[in-house]
């Protein structure tokens, strides 16, 4: 197997939808950090997702009906484990965790790791062997997270409120990345559509009793504007838009090329916090930043070149090289 990987074959529209999508989903962590201040992180995450997966299934059902056909009796199960590990406990690790700690380490140790757990786990179920260059990666990676944790929202000091969200937002991406292995094995028999839907059906039925339990006695009308404006962000723009939109661009772009937009997400994070919050980027948190996503791209390298695909580097103009002269 051997094939050029870059961008001259991209959709520019595709590429526009993607960044679109990281900078919302970049914002929706201000959002979860803003709701959890008037909803308890568990209710808001159940919120989110009642009133997500109904409307999710009304926009595929309506366009691609189909999509909404169960194949085998083993879906119901599938889908239900799918939907406790990703959104009922993934989902809700992230709006509790960025109460804890800074919007930008919960992004860069929660959603910016996310390809070196993969990874790892593809190491750990023989499903991809990694070089000495990948180990060197995962090595640096990890290195990065020491960084951003030590480096969080109060310098260079080992804050243990601070910490302990750190660790929540990296459990819950270690969890997410077994999970991306076996998401990526459904997904080469079922629609994207399919599986986001009963995904988001199944986390919401998960967190239904919580919202029950606690919606009773919840003080609704004490819940400011801005408690109402982060959970329709964490509807509509983030979960709504960002899930479509990214699966209808990816298919235009490329799964390699849109996964690096990802890397883009604690950026857009780290620059809302600033201006919505006043959280201040400290500078542990951008060198630990731009080491994990060295060693991430060491990782992705080796994944690559290990697959059998060839990557054609851009090429120096000759002035560059003077040996060359």
């Amino acid at each position: 197997m051997s094939a050029a990987v870059g961008l001259s074959g991209a959709s520019p529209l595709g590429s526009l939808i993607l960044l679109s999508c990281v900078a919302v989903w970049g914002v929706n962590a201000v959002a979860f950090k803003v709701g959890g201040r008037h909803f308890d992180p568990i209710f808001l995450s159940g919120l989110r997702f009642l009133l997500v997966a109904p409307c999710l299934a009304l926009i595929v059902g309506l366009r691609r009906p189909a999509d909404l056909r169960l194949q085998e009796r083993g879906d119901l199960l599938r889908y239900a484990c799918f939907g406790l590990v990703s959104v009922a406990v993934g989902e809700t690790m992230l709006t509790i965790a960025v109460g804890y700690t800074s919007v930008a380490s919960m992004t860069l140790l929660g959603p910016g790791t996310i390809s070196l757990w993969t990874a790892l786990w593809a190491a750990a179920l023989h499903e991809q062997t990694l070089t000495r260059l990948g180990w060197i990666g995962a090595g640096v990676a990890l290195l990065g997270v020491g960084l951003v944790a030590a480096g969080g929202p109060h310098g260079f000091s080992l804050d243990a409120r601070s910490l302990l969200g750190d660790a929540m937002a990296l459990t819950r991406s270690a969890i997410q990345g077994g999970y991306m292995l076996l998401l990526a094995r459904t997904l080469r028999e079922r629609s994207v559509p399919t599986v986001t839907v009963y995904n988001c059906v199944w986390g919401a039925f998960w967190l239904l009793p919580y919202v029950l339990w606690k919606g009773g006695d919840f003080a609704w009308r004490e819940v400011p504007p801005a408690g109402w404006w982060a959970l329709a962000w964490t509807v509509v723009p983030t979960t709504i838009y960002g899930f479509l939109a990214w699966n209808w661009a990816m298919r235009r772009v490329g799964a390699l090329a849109a996964t690096n937009f990802i890397y883009l997400s604690p950026v857009f994070a780290g620059i809302a916090a600033w201006i919505l919050l006043g959280e201040p980027l400290t500078w542990g948190q951008v060198l630990g930043g731009v080491v994990i996503v060295g060693g991430i791209i060491l990782l992705r390298w080796d994944a690559l070149l290990s697959a059998g695909v060839h990557i054609d580097l851009p090429r120096l103009p000759r002035w560059a090289l003077p040996w060359r002269r």
